[in-house]
């Protein structure tokens, strides 16, 4: 028969139309059942091949005959090593049959060649090893290029995976039955495969599937499954003695102690002796967070600074940027994104309120609420390990020596704790001492004269990294000081840190913070007195509702700034109080009033906002008037016509001013007003489309053009002046509105006259005729000249004529000058003087009302008013609203 016959098809030259055939009837002769039939579908596969090369078929043929009976034999010999359970597994077996192979004749070998390599494919799991050793002697590795290409892709795998040693001595399998040793061999092999490809959970749950298998008796191998179940996470107890009698022989050994530390944790044994030592020593990521998980079972308190003490960068703090980098932000100690995650994880558990309020400022809220629970605590060494802490972050450089001798109890954790705290005072001591920007300040501060740097000028990581050292609780000499103030002159104040602000503003004063004490617990007492200043200048609203009843306990020195601010705050009914009542001329008050800069806070307290304050919410929460455009631009116009402004911010007020636009008719000419100071009347419609009150512009429209329109300001009177208070109580008016009545008011305070203390006595000196004269003097005075008029014309034939002349001249003319004084009582001047006069000869009795007629409450442009205000009114927002009879309104503060 043919090898066409053999294949089923015609002659072909077309070497895949033979391969095609040759897999098709390859199933029905299978080496085992059918070795001759095999051999000669083989031989008849290869002899196609040939002829369709150009090759001789019929040596092939020739020579495949004589070997048959040898080529059947030795793969018959193979089948019964594979299917012999005491052999297949034995190196010395296969070594045997490869002497087989030695002994037969090339052609016999290369006819049974793909015979062997079809069994090895085919049968079950095999020894590496073995399988190895048959493959060298083959040399299979050297003929793949030689192979179809199914064919060599099968061997090539086959290759691959007995490159990798097997799990144990296989020969140790040679007892067991064939069954057994495929079931075992299996396992054993599935579990490495799992181990190394697939997650560990899954390497956990097959090992926890309950299966009646032998396992290998070679004791080599277990060491190896010892590891793997311990690094998934899967409790022996043969591995734990393992690890413990290799702990005994080598106790400095970390994979020992990593995997007996784990072997422990599986089976709910103390390892935290072996977890800190690792963490202690080799700093092993796994060990922290071991650690930081017992102690959130354990100690819940210390949690947070656990988390800070096993925080590790791993970048180097360089300092080879310019200061215009941006990478110049990598010299900067920072947190890792592990330390984040575990921050935002501990903020999930129960916490103490130290604790947890550590936690929320380290992810970036107010540090305060921190700050009152720390003020508030026992001294114990817990909570001065948290004031290390956050003196690490705030403090100077003095305050990181303590370290050293920081002892925070028995506790197991508290080596640690001091360990991770000494980590990072060195981090943040490197960083200050060589950090590029502020070696940059550190030479323009000690070079008179010397200018800021561009980079530290401009909104850059430079600025950044300098504000932040900066808010360090650190105390500068005056000197520095000075510097300080003239380098960052050019930025604006709400840039700098409170702590500069608040020593800036006592230099100014001729002021001083007391000197800082070197002994740490005598300067925590510095320190805490501090902070209750500078809380009130940051978020006074926040620090006052955290502080509670904890400011009463503050302990607080004479001589700090921050004992009167105590006192101050205990003596008022509530801290709400005192903050309506803050008076903006004291050096402190007025550096906690310029925070709170809301339109809610500068409404609603007792007394008028600066016009400071006033620039300040319109650059914070101008977006918050929005629907108020008309009164943006009369709040901005009256902003630049406060001469109170410093020139940068009124700049600033025009340029916001000018920056409106509408293509009404009316909205032109309306500006250019505002810019003069003298605005234009709008008409009803206008201010109706705008949701304002009409009488209300009016009133406004009048005072800006008595107090910006002319050369000279002038006083608006005092009707004038309560309809614009009486509009800027009114929640109706919209808020921007309102701000800018507050300017309006605030520049009428200002041109009040200074009270005196002879203002009483200074309404008889009838030569004042710029003054004022109450009714009651009026009245009295009036009645002595009269009579000092009438005794002259009683007299007037016993005295001298031209002398009784004479007195009459002179007591007409005191009355006339009376007469005026009483009219600027009023606020009423020469012209109203003269109209008197005038109708005086037609109504004699005419000059009668002013002796009833009331005066002005208020000071005016002509003076002050002849009796005192009550006490704590005399400012003029305080008179205005007792003249309307208007409640003080309440300050709502967020909690």
């Amino acid at each position: 028969m043919s090898c066409w016959e053999h294949l089923g098809i015609e002659p072909t030259n077309d070497q895949n139309a033979i391969r095609n055939a040759y897999r098709a009837r390859l199933p029905d002769v299978h080496p085992e059942r059918d070795p001759e039939g095999f051999q000669a579908l083989r031989g008849a596969y290869e002899n196609a091949l040939s002829q369709a090369r150009g090759e001789s078929p019929a040596v092939n043929e020739q020579a495949a005959l004589p070997s048959a009976s040898a080529s059947e034999q030795a793969i018959q010999q193979f089948v019964d090593l594979l299917q012999d359970p005491s052999q297949r597994f034995r190196p010395e077996a296969w070594q045997a049959y490869c002497r087989v192979l030695d002994q037969l004749p090339l052609d016999v070998l290369d006819s049974i060649d793909g015979a062997l390599r079809h069994l090895l494919l085919s049968n079950g799991p095999l020894s590496h090893r073995c399988v190895l050793l048959l493959t060298e002697r083959m040399a299979w590795a050297n003929r793949l290029m030689q192979l179809p290409f199914e064919e060599a892709e099968a061997l090539d795998h086959l290759l691959q995976r007995i490159a990798e040693p097997d799990p144990f001595d296989l020969a140790s399998l040679s007892g067991l039955p064939a069954v057994a040793q495929v079931e075992s061999l299996w396992y054993v092999r599935t579990l490495e495969h799992v181990f190394r490809n697939r997650p560990l959970q899954e390497f956990r749950g097959l090992s926890s599937v309950h299966l009646c298998l032998p396992m290998p008796a070679d004791p080599a191998y277990y060491p190896h499954l010892y590891r793997q179940c311990t690094l998934a996470g899967v409790a022996l107890g043969d591995a734990l003695e393992h690890y413990q009698a290799r702990h005994v022989e080598a106790p400095d050994d970390i994979d020992t102690l990593y995997l007996l530390a784990t072997q422990k944790q599986l089976h709910d044994q103390d390892a935290l002796d072996l977890w800190s030592r690792l963490w202690h020593e080799h700093e092993m990521p796994e060990a922290a967070a071991w650690l930081l998980a017992w102690c959130a079972h354990h100690s819940p308190e210390r949690l947070p600074l656990m988390i800070l003490a096993f925080n590790r960068s791993q970048s180097a703090l360089g300092h080879q940027h310019p200061l215009d980098a941006y990478q110049l932000a990598d010299g900067e100690p920072a947190q890792t994104p592990q330390t984040l995650a575990r921050w935002q994880r501990a903020a999930d558990t129960d916490l103490p309120p130290l604790a947890r309020t550590f936690i929320a400022w380290q992810l970036g809220d107010s540090e305060w609420p921190f700050l009152a629970e720390l003020l508030g605590a026992a001294d114990e060494p817990l909570a001065r390990a948290y004031r290390q802490a956050w003196l690490l972050q705030r403090g100077d450089d003095i305050d990181f020596e303590p370290l050293p001798d920081l002892h925070t109890g028995d506790h197991p954790l508290d080596a640690l704790l001091v360990q991770g705290l000494k980590h990072q005072a060195r981090q943040q001591l490197e960083w200050l001492r060589d950090s590029p920007a502020l070696q940059a300040l550190q030479q323009a501060i000690s070079t008179p004269g010397a200018a800021l740097p561009e980079a530290l000028r401009d909104n850059t990581v430079a600025r950044a990294q300098v504000l932040r050292a900066l808010k360090r609780l650190r105390l500068h000499d005056d000197a520095t000081l000075q510097r300080l103030d003239e380098l960052f002159a050019p930025l604006p104040r709400w840039l700098l840190p409170p702590c500069l602000q608040l020593q800036l503003a006592l230099w100014r004063a001729g002021r001083r913070l007391p000197a800082q004490p070197s002994n740490p617990d005598a300067r925590w007492h510095w320190q805490r007195q501090t902070l209750l200043l500078l809380g009130l200048l940051e978020q006074p609203e926040q620090w006052l509702q955290c502080l509670g009843k904890a400011l009463a306990t503050l302990p607080t020195d004479s001589e700090h700034p921050a004992h009167a601010i105590k006192a101050q705050l205990l003596a008022a009914d509530t801290p709400w109080r005192w903050m309506l009542e803050l008076d903006e001329q004291d050096v402190l008050q007025g550096l906690i009033a310029g925070e709170l800069v809301s339109p809610d806070t500068l409404l609603n307290p007792w007394r008028l906002p600066s016009a400071a304050r006033v620039e300040a919410c319109v650059q914070r929460h101008g977006h918050e008037m929005g629907t108020d455009p008309v009164g943006q631009m009369l709040l901005d116009a009256a902003l630049y016509h406060d001469p109170a402004l410093p020139q940068a911010l009124r700049d600033e007020a025009l340029q916001r001013l000018n920056g409106f636009t509408c293509p009404e008719s009316w909205f032109e000419p309306f500006r250019k007003g505002l810019i003069k100071g003298r605005p234009q009347n709008l008409s009803q419609w206008v201010c109706r489309d705008n949701n304002l009150k009409y009488a209300t512009m009016q009133a406004i429209f009048e005072a800006m053009r008595e107090l910006f329109g002319g050369k000279r300001p002038q006083l608006p009177r005092t009707a004038l002046m309560r309809q614009l208070q009486d509009a800027k109580d009114n929640d109706a008016t919209p808020q921007a509105t309102r701000l800018t009545l507050a300017v309006l008011l605030s520049r009428c305070e200002r041109l009040l006259p200074v009270p005196e203390p002879s203002t009483q006595r200074s309404q008889w000196h009838i030569w004042h005729l710029g003054g004022r004269l109450n009714r009651r003097n009026f009245t009295l005075q009036s009645v002595g000249l009269v009579a000092a008029a009438l005794a002259p014309i009683v007299l007037v034939e016993t005295l001298n004529p031209n002398l009784a002349l004479g007195i009459l001249g002179v007591a007409m003319l005191v009355l006339i000058g009376n007469l005026l004084r009483r009219l600027h009582d009023m606020s009423r001047g020469l012209g109203t003087l003269l109209m008197l006069l005038a109708g005086s000869f037609l109504m004699p009795y005419m000059l009668l009302v002013l002796c009833v007629w009331p005066g002005d409450p208020l000071p005016n442009r002509y003076g002050l008013p002849g009796g005192t205000a009550p006490p704590g009114e005399r400012d003029l927002q305080a008179q205005l609203r007792r003249l309307n009879k208007a409640k003080q309104p309440t300050l709502k503060l967020k909690p």
